[in-house]
């Protein structure tokens, strides 16, 4: 049903025209984009069915980010498509330096560097808590441990004291074997 009012409001606007549409149209450089990439931007279409490009308009930092991200990845995209690469490194490599043009612009890098510190910081806190739990699973080990070796000297005095008291039983008995001997 949206690609059907898509549709229907783009006919709409080239046979009636509008003051402000956003159309996906060929671009001439205009917004800092390479000649010749297509994407959906601000457009004036005349009664007659004329679109013009809105060029001249204000762009918040986030719009103009946004539209040369896109010009970037449309870019190697139209590089893909068109077999300019044959290889896959190739076309990594020209991705990624499209994206490191994208991160030239300030507020988008400075966007990313407080994502990545925001990642670190979680990976930090994430080491932090692996280190915890390795401590604590040692400390558990380690009492545990300490109760086996508590439990087997425990039963060894045990046994002693068992062996002691079989050795005075017998001697107790000898010795009334002695004197009932005597007698």
């Amino acid at each position: 049903m949206s690609s059907a009012l898509a549709i229907y409001r783009h006919i709409s606007v080239l046979a009636n025209g509008s003051d402000f549409f956003t159309m996906g149209v060929e671009l001439k450089g205009q917004f800092g984009t390479e000649h010749g990439i297509t994407m959906s931007v601000p457009v004036e279409v005349s009664s007659s069915g004329q679109v013009t490009v809105l060029d001249s308009l204000e762009l918040t930092e986030d719009m103009k980010n946004n539209i040369l991200l896109q010009n970037n990845q449309l870019l190697v995209e139209k590089q893909v498509a068109l077999s300019e690469h044959q290889d896959l490194q190739t076309v990594l490599r020209h991705l990624e330096d499209a994206l490191w043009r994208v991160v030239e612009i300030p507020s988008l890098a400075r966007e990313l560097e407080e994502k990545e510190v925001l990642r670190l910081a979680a990976e930090e806190e994430r080491r932090k808590a692996a280190e915890r739990q390795a401590i604590e699973e040692e400390k558990r080990r380690q009492e545990e441990e300490a109760l086996r070796q508590a439990e087997e000297k425990a039963a060894a005095l045990l046994a002693q004291e068992q062996m002691e008291k079989e050795d005075h039983e017998d001697e107790y008995e000898e010795e009334g074997d002695e004197a009932e001997e005597e007698h």
